[in-house]
């Protein structure tokens, strides 16, 4: 399928991203990126190193320089972090740039997942002192109406698989250039 956008996958944390994003690349016979892996191998340390050392609006500011050198018409699919939306220039830049694909799920579900994701528990910063509920509750009220705006394409991953979400994601593309 020739696209000449990249495919931008938001959502928040442990909503099937990067995994979905690794299946849809295969299907679509193009390149992964992840935005948080490039920093993390850029800058040789995790994000939660990275913000602890440097600060939010740092890491902010890296992820923002990630992103655009994603912009070129190529055929990507990238993943981006979950808190990639808070900065209005990147949806903008992710609107103009891309087709944008919103991968979400139910709150119990994202607990769930982080709960059982080791590498998650230790790469990524905790955004409060609430309980894991209450902080991912408190930063789903914050962003899924930045999500539900960006997202031209929009799947719940608690009831579709990663391989189920690549093939609606595919199916659709052609529905949004």
């Amino acid at each position: 399928m020739d696209i000449i956008k990249p495919i931008y996958l938001i959502g928040y944390r442990c909503t099937g991203k990067s995994t979905t994003g690794k299946l849809l690349a295969k299907l679509m016979d193009c390149p992964f990126l992840d935005t948080d892996m490039i920093i993390e191998e850029k800058f040789e340390t995790t994000i939660k190193k990275m913000i602890s050392l440097r600060g939010w609006e740092y890491f902010r500011q890296k992820e923002k320089e990630v992103l655009f050198h994603t912009g070129q018409p190529s055929n990507y699919v990238v993943a981006t972090g979950g808190g990639i939306v808070l900065d209005p220039e990147n949806r903008s830049f992710i609107q103009t740039h891309g087709i944008c694909a919103w991968l979400y799920a139910e709150r119990t579900t994202i607990v769930n997942r982080l709960l059982a994701d080791v590498k998650n528990r230790k790469s990524r910063p905790r955004f409060s002192e609430d309980s894991l509920s209450k902080e991912t509750q408190k930063m789903l009220d914050h962003r899924t109406p930045l999500y539900q705006k960006l997202g031209q394409i929009q799947i719940n991953t608690s009831c579709h698989s990663p391989k189920e979400a690549a093939l609606i994601i595919k199916r659709r593309i052609s529905h949004v250039r």
